[in-house]
């Protein structure tokens, strides 16, 4: 009885033993192929920055000048940050951009005017100045 009993489950154990054995064939060839996987240099993991904004307009009445400045994409433009430039129409501050981004487009808004500017974004700075 014992002998018939191992013959009834040795299919099993023998299956059982080849998917194991198949499954850690599989997973050294799959971190081998990760290993050989070697970001290029200069590559960044980084998905932002700081960039320092300066951008001084010239002032017509004295009134801060709203700034709403925008990432430009596929899909049109999405809003980056509002800010207010000081009374002599100057804006000085930091702003988190993606690591792409080499340029945004900054509307000015004031009582007497709205402009569209597109800014470079240059080593970690935009910088404006009429």
């Amino acid at each position: 009885m014992t002998f018939s009993r191992f013959l009834s489950t040795a299919p099993v154990k023998i299956g059982l033993t080849l998917l194991v054995l198949a499954g850690a064939i599989h997973s050294t060839s799959v971190r081998a192929d990760i290993d050989a996987l070697q970001p290029a240099p200069g590559f960044s993991y980084e998905t932002g920055r700081w960039t320092e904004v300066d951008i001084a307009l010239t002032s017509n009445n004295g009134a801060p000048a709203l700034l709403s400045i925008y990432s430009k994409g596929e899909n049109g433009l999405r809003l980056l940050q509002n800010a207010f430039t000081d009374v002599q129409g100057r804006f000085v501050g930091e702003l988190q951009l993606p690591a792409h981004l080499d340029g945004v487009v900054v509307v000015v808004r004031t009582a007497d005017r709205q402009d569209t500017l597109d800014l470079v974004v240059g080593e970690n700075l935009i910088a404006y100045a009429e």
